[in-house]
């Protein structure tokens, strides 16, 4: 069962394929704290997309954002600084739902 410690772990060590394992083929990751920034939130259907994007934000060249001062509260639930370049952003994640073989089905990620 994948739990969110290995969530905050790839994130963080910005292993996005190995990240993207931890989903399901037809995963859901919606990311409210995108509105922090005045943006729209981040809705992302699929193992591929959400691979994709933290790729990109996270991983590539080092990855543009960061996280840090992780703290787990159980295993669906952690809370975390995002370091979207200058603007910090406190958030929580939680793993909302899991496939039959453990995997993540749906995360939510949400301001503090």
């Amino acid at each position: 069962m994948v739990k969110i410690l290995d969530f905050v772990q790839a994130l963080q060590d910005g292993k996005a394929a190995e990240l993207a394992d931890l989903f399901s083929m037809n995963a859901v990751l919606h990311d409210s704290s995108m509105l922090k920034l005045r943006e729209e939130p981040m809705h992302l259907e699929g193992k591929f997309a959400i691979e994709m994007m933290f790729h990109h934000k996270f991983g590539f060249n080092g990855g543009g954002y960061k996280i840090r001062a992780i703290k787990c509260r159980d295993e669906n639930r952690s809370w975390y600084f995002i370091f979207y370049g200058g603007i910090v952003v406190n958030v929580t994640a939680q793993i909302e739902e899991r496939d039959e073989e453990g995997k993540i089905k749906r995360l939510n990620i949400y301001p503090l």
